[in-house]
C-alpha cells in the first residue's frame, strides 16, 4: 500500500461532513458559512484549561497566516489544514504523486489523503504545544500535557470539520478563507477600535482611542502620526497605508492581460482568455510568511527542548519577522530608522524567495505554459494563425506566463514588505489575503445570485 493509499484510508476513517442531498439556497449557505465563523471565533476566545494565557504567544503574522489565537482552543487554527494542502498541492504538481485531478476517483483519493495528513499534522502539533504550553506554565504535572493536547486535538479537528462543511456545499467558498478573512478583519479591526491591550496576542490599544485619550488628555499629536515608542501601536501612517493598499490590491487585481483564441467548434467567432496581471495572486507571500512562521514556531517550542538549537532557529527566523520578535523596536516606518539593517535583510529575503516561489508554484500547480496549452487543446480552443499543436500554443503562452510569474511574485512580494516597514493594521500579508478573499466572495456571491434569479442558467452551466 503506498503512503497515498495509506492517508487515504486514515482520511475515510475520519469522522466527516456529508454533502447536502439537495443544493441548499443563497441564504442557506449564508447562514451557514456565518455559523461557522461564529464559532471558529468563539473558538478563538475560549482559553485553554491548564495553562496561563500569558504562557505563549505568538505574532501578528502567525496569526494572520494560520487564523490562530495564542492560548484558545484556535492556538493552531488551520495550520495543519494549510501544512497538508500545500504539501499535497506540491507533491502532485511535482509528479511525485501520480494523481490526476481530473478524474473524479483520483480527486477524491486526493481529498481524504490531504485531510488523513492534516490530522497527522493535528496531533503532531498538539503533542507538541501542549509539552511547551505546559513546560513554559512551569507545571510538572504529567496529565497536564496530555490534557492540553486533548483540548487542541478536538479543537482543531472541529475547524477542520467547520472548513469541510463550508466546502462540502452547505456553506460558500471555503471555510479556512473565511476563517483567514475573519481573523484578519479582526486584528484590523482592534488596531482601529481596540479599547484594551491584549498582550498573548500582541493587540494594543486601537488608534482611534488613543487620539480620543491623547486628545482628552491634551497629549503630544505628533506622536500618533509615527509611532516611535511603543511595539504593535498603531499610527496614522498605518492607517493610511492600510486604506490606500486595499484600494491599490483592487486595482491590481482588475487588471488583466488578454490572449486572443478561437475554438474549433465556433468557427469565425474570436475571443480573449484573461490571464490576470497577479497570476501567482498571493501564493507567494504565502509561502514565505508559512515558512517565517512555521520557523518561529518551532523556535519557540525548542526553546523548551535545546537552547542551542533554538539560537540557531532565532538567527534564521530574524531574517523573515520585522521588526525583530522580543524587542522594544515600533511597528511602524520608524523601525527602519530603529534597524535598517535588519529592514535591508528581511526585504532582500522576502523578495527573493517570493520570487522563487511564485516561479515554483506555476510549475508545480499546472499554471505552466506547457499544462496550460495542453488544457487548451482538450477543450477544442485554438490560437489564431497557429495549428492546435501543444507545443507550438506552450511557445506562445510562455511569452506572458513566465514574465507575468515574475512581475506578480515581485509585486506581491514588494507590496507585503512595503506594508510592514509602513506599518499597515494586520500586516501586508495579512491584507493581500483579505483583500483577494473579499473580491473572490464578491464574485462568488454576484454568481449565486444570478443562478437563483434565472433558473434557466442551471441548465445552461450543467448545474
Amino acid at each position: 500500500m503506498s503512503l497515498t493509499d495509506a492517508l487515504s484510508k486514515l482520511g475515510q476513517v475520519l469522522p466527516a461532513v456529508r454533502k447536502p442531498v439537495d443544493k441548499p439556497t443563497l441564504n442557506q449557505k449564508l447562514l451557514w458559512s456565518i455559523v461557522g465563523v461564529v464559532v471558529y471565533l468563539l473558538m478563538s476566545s475560549v482559553p485553554l484549561y491548564g495553562i496561563q494565557s500569558t504562557s505563549l504567544s505568538n505574532f501578528l503574522l502567525e496569526q494572520v497566516i494560520f487564523a490562530s489565537t495564542a492560548g484558545t482552543l484556535a492556538q493552531l487554527g488551520i495550520g495543519p489544514i494549510i501544512t497538508a494542502g500545500l504539501i499535497m498541492q506540491i507533491l502532485v504538481g511535482s509528479k511525485l504523486l501520480n494523481l490526476n485531478l481530473n478524474d473524479e476517483e483520483d480527486k477524491a483519493k486526493f481529498t481524504e489523503a490531504q485531510k488523513g495528513l492534516a490530522f497527522l499534522f493535528i496531533l503532531l502539533e498538539s503533542f507538541l504545544f501542549g509539552f511547551a504550553l505546559t513546560r513554559a506554565s512551569g507545571l510538572g504535572n504529567f496529565n497536564i500535557p496530555l490534557i492540553v493536547a486533548g483540548q487542541l486535538i478536538v479543537a482543531t479537528y472541529l475547524i477542520l470539520l467547520l472548513d469541510e462543511l463550508i466546502q462540502k456545499g452547505w456553506g460558500l467558498g471555503s471555510g479556512v478563507s473565511l476563517f483567514i478573512l475573519a481573523g484578519t478583519m479582526k486584528i484590523i479591526f482592534w488596531y482601529m477600535f481596540g479599547i484594551v491591550n491584549v498582550q498573548s496576542q500582541n493587540l494594543p490599544v486601537g488608534f482611534f482611542p488613543s487620539l480620543v485619550t491623547t486628545v482628552i488628555d491634551h497629549g503630544n499629536l505628533l506622536t500618533l502620526i509615527v509611532n516611535t515608542t511603543k511595539p504593535f501601536q498603531p499610527d496614522l501612517v498605518g492607517l493610511i497605508t492600510t486604506i490606500g493598499l486595499i484600494f491599490l490590491i483592487i486595482w491590481l487585481t482588475s487588471i488583466n492581460v488578454q490572449i486572443p483564441i478561437t475554438s474549433q467548434k465556433l468557427r469565425g467567432i474570436r475571443r480573449t482568455i484573461p490571464l490576470n496581471f497577479l497570476y501567482v495572486s498571493s501564493i507567494p507571500v504565502i509561502f514565505v510568511s508559512v515558512l517565517g512562521a512555521d520557523i518561529e514556531l518551532f523556535s519557540s517550542l525548542t526553546s523548551y527542548v535545546s537552547s542551542s538549537a533554538s539560537s540557531v532557529l532565532n538567527a534564521i527566523q530574524s531574517a523573515f519577522i520585522f521588526p525583530p520578535p522580543n524587542t522594544t523596536i515600533p511597528h511602524s516606518v520608524y523601525a527602519v530608522v530603529e534597524d535598517p539593517i535588519g529592514a535591508l535583510i528581511y526585504t532582500a529575503v522576502f523578495i527573493v524567495l517570493g520570487i522563487l516561489f511564485g516561479i515554483v508554484w506555476v510549475e508545480v500547480s499546472g499554471l505552466d505554459p506547457a499544462t496550460q496549452a495542453q488544457n487548451l487543446v482538450d477543450a477544442g480552443i485554438e490560437i489564431p494563425g497557429m495549428r492546435s499543436n501543444p507545443k507550438m500554443i506552450e511557445a506562445v503562452l510562455a511569452k506572458y506566463i513566465y514574465p507575468l510569474a515574475f512581475f506578480s511574485s515581485l509585486i506581491v512580494s514588494v507590496i507585503a514588505v512595503g506594508a510592514t516597514l509602513l506599518g499597515v493594521y494586520g500586516t501586508g500579508v495579512g491584507i493581500l489575503l483579505a483583500v483577494s478573499i473579499a473580491m473572490q466572495y464578491y464574485s462568488l456571491l454576484a454568481y449565486e445570485r444570478s443562478i437563483e434569479m434565472y433558473p434557466l442558467l442551471k441548465r445552461l452551466i450543467g448545474e
